[in-house]
């Protein structure tokens, strides 16, 4: 039926009558619409070109013309990453606080810390910071796809890497081929220790507030601490899956994680 005291249109339907959903082209669609004057006698045509529009959508999975048509884009809009190499994402901002500093490296801990980016991206590493201490082991980092039922992180996004160090200051441990992150998607960045010897501390994010979203027990007083970051007891390569049940919260300071990509 068309739409009450619209004019029938005998144009669009006719134009693409022999095409199906499957091989009718953007570029097709288009033209057929593009001489179309926006004004009322044409509501009906504008109307049947955009349901075969949006049928054409459901069998594809082809967003042409919605999101990629013209110069300034909604897609565009939404792909904003670090603009060169030399910026990187930070995955540990924090609410105002008092910055922790020398917070101690538990080993064979797990400490995640949950995380989006705007657009797809390549993870190449993840960077975090050893102030201080005298030790040495296998430090490893991974990142860890979330669970949409628990928001908590569950298996693997890509695998893991991991490093010996034994010295202080900024670190990096590269993915290798890199890992790839869907936008607007909950991860957790993970990193942890396998002791050899000695102890060290990371650098700490804000002992005040915490990271803002995370759980913290429902009978700490209200001025306690807040959750710095997930926690999971895990001995050498991050495992996967984790056991939903034995994930911890870190209260105070959480590590300082940064993603390169």
């Amino acid at each position: 039926m068309s739409l009450p005291d619209a004019t029938r249109s005998d144009r669009i339907y006719p134009l693409l009558q022999n095409l199906d959903l499957e091989n009718l082209a953007f570029a097709t669609l288009q033209g057929t619409g593009e001489t179309l004057n926006i004004e009322e006698m044409n509501e009906d045509e504008l109307r049947r070109l955009v349901l075969v529009n949006l049928a054409r959508l459901t069998v594809k999975g082809e967003w042409d013309g919605l999101l990629t048509a013209g110069a300034s884009t909604v897609g565009n809009m939404l792909a904003v990453a670090p603009p060169s190499a030399s910026f990187d994402y930070d995955l540990s901002g924090q609410s105002q606080g008092s910055q922790a500093s020398n917070v101690t490296f538990t080993e064979d801990t797990l400490y995640m810390m949950p995380f989006s980016v705007p657009a797809q991206i390549s993870a190449s590493d993840i960077k975090f910071g050893i102030p201080s201490g005298t030790f040495n082991g296998l430090f490893h980092v991974a990142i860890y796809a979330c669970d949409s039922s628990t928001n908590l992180p569950t298996v693997l996004a890509g695998a893991s890497a991991s490093a010996t160090i034994s010295s202080t200051g900024d670190k990096s441990i590269s993915f290798g081929s890199g890992i790839t992150l869907a936008a607007n998607t909950l991860y957790y960045a993970a990193i942890s220790w396998n002791r050899t010897s000695g102890s060290c501390t990371y650098a700490g994010g804000y002992y005040e507030y915490g990271r803002s979203g995370l759980p913290i027990s429902a009978a700490s007083a209200i001025s306690t601490n807040s959750g710095a970051a997930l926690t999971y007891a895990a001995a050498g390569a991050p495992p996967t899956p984790l056991t939903t049940g034995s994930i911890g919260v870190l209260v105070g300071a959480g590590p300082k994680i940064r993603m390169d990509v």
